[in-house]
């Protein structure tokens, strides 16, 4: 019997997203203003050098019309507008588009236009079609085969996708420790492996490339890791904070910039043309 791997896909996100759901009152963690602020500061202050290798892998011409899929705070979209791109984004929390308005204004990049939807969400009508289709690590979405093709069908002419290979520092830690914080199995979302094969199932085969990831998440002290553990690991009395607390110590290291937590990952570029 054939493997189901959309079936798959969606029994993995539907269990992630229901244990995010449990911890996060029934909210989207990107509701939340800190954890908003937080990855913008990341994105402003970390080495962009991924986002330049994104941009160097896409190789999207000046005035192409592209579409960015939870385009968060613009790390993506902005640089493409600035390289003279039409960019319209997908993006559902306020609190990222309040800060690709503020991170464009600051730069001076030209006006993008804006969805304020899930992907799932958004009406075909509205999405339009784009020269170029994009989404860089927002693929956790509900009903896997119908989303692809609405991407699909969003793209005259290339779709770049950009995911997990492997799991990053941050969910392997939830799986680490999650057991012995909250009594169960930490749920992952699924990786770009699945996902390949879901295209694969849908009658899209797309072409796949690998990057190596030596970097772990950065931080300027120790205790502002303990506190982003902390907080991702919804930790609610001091026993939890004890063993949160014991793990960073255990595996943070010294870095130019600071502090990480290094551990070596993988993720995926795929990519598609029409």
């Amino acid at each position: 019997m054939a493997v189901d791997y959309i079936a798959l896909w969606n029994e993995q996100h539907e269990a992630a997203n229901r244990q995010k759901q449990v911890w996060n009152g029934g909210k989207s963690f990107w509701e939340d203003p800190e954890n908003v602020r937080r990855f913008v500061d990341r994105m402003i202050n970390s080495d962009r050098s991924r986002i330049e290798n994104q941009l160097a892998a896409m190789q999207i011409p000046a005035g192409s019309t592209v579409l960015d899929i939870g385009a968060g705070p613009g790390t993506l979209a902005v640089p493409l507008a600035l390289a003279g791109c039409d960019v319209t984004v997908v993006e559902p929390s306020a609190g990222m588009r309040a800060a690709l308005k503020e991170y464009r204004e600051m730069v001076g990049a030209p006006t993008i236009r804006e969805i304020p939807s899930r992907w799932e969400d958004a009406d075909p009508a509205e999405v339009g079609q784009h020269d170029v289709v994009v989404a860089s690590f927002s693929l956790a979405l509900d009903d896997i085969a119908l989303s692809l093709k609405k991407i699909d069908a969003a793209a005259r002419r290339s779709v770049h996708l950009f995911w997990f290979l492997t799991l990053p520092t941050w969910t392997r830690a939830n799986i680490s420790l999650w057991p012995e914080l909250h009594g169960n199995e930490f749920a992952a979302e699924p990786t770009a492996d699945l996902l390949w094969n879901c295209l694969c199932q849908l009658g899209i085969y797309p072409d796949i490339t690998v990057e190596h990831v030596e970097k772990g998440q950065h931080y300027l002290t120790v205790e502002e890791a303990v506190f982003d553990y902390c907080r991702r690991l919804y930790v609610q009395d001091d026993r939890q904070r004890e063993i949160v607390t014991s793990f960073v110590h255990e595996g943070i290291a010294r870095t130019e910039a600071g502090f990480a937590i290094p551990k070596a990952s993988k993720t995926a570029h795929i990519r598609w043309e029409k």
